[in-house]
């Protein structure tokens, strides 16, 4: 719990300007109130990819503000994911990424593996297109 705890809270500091959500029935709530997509980010410790991702991609500025506008983020640690969301999602590698439409219930895309911050950026906003979210 611990390497968790300082895992989380690496990550607040890092996205401090986007909202993430360990606990995911928090994390649907707000995205359900404020009109947002969920992007469900699966990682593992030690993963050389998602590394890059959180110190490179998400930190884009245009990354990190299409973030902050249209999605709620939560990360989910592979390597102890909670079990109700193991039956939804079946994640085969890290990253992982899908998003979610909290108010309809289902999952508009699956991204997997790491991306450049313009290839990633186009797949948020091709997600965005798919739904009528108001935060999109």
């Amino acid at each position: 719990m611990g390497v968790v705890l300082g895992l989380l809270l690496v990550l607040s500091v890092v996205f401090s300007e986007s909202r993430w959500y360990p606990n995911i029935e928090e994390g649907l709530r707000v995205a359900r109130e404020e009109g947002k997509l969920v992007l469900f980010y699966f990682y593992e410790e030690g993963c050389s990819y998602c590394k890059y991702m959180e110190e490179v991609v998400f930190v884009d500025p245009h990354v990190s503000d299409l973030m902050e506008r249209s999605f709620v983020v939560i990360p989910v640690d592979t390597e102890d994911p909670p079990p109700d969301l193991d039956k939804r999602f079946r994640v085969f590698g890290t990253p992982t990424f899908f998003i979610y439409d909290a108010l309809k219930g289902k999952v508009i895309m699956e991204i997997v593996g790491m991306h450049e911050s313009d290839i990633f950026l186009r797949l948020l906003k091709r997600a965005c297109a798919k739904v009528e979210v108001r935060a999109c």
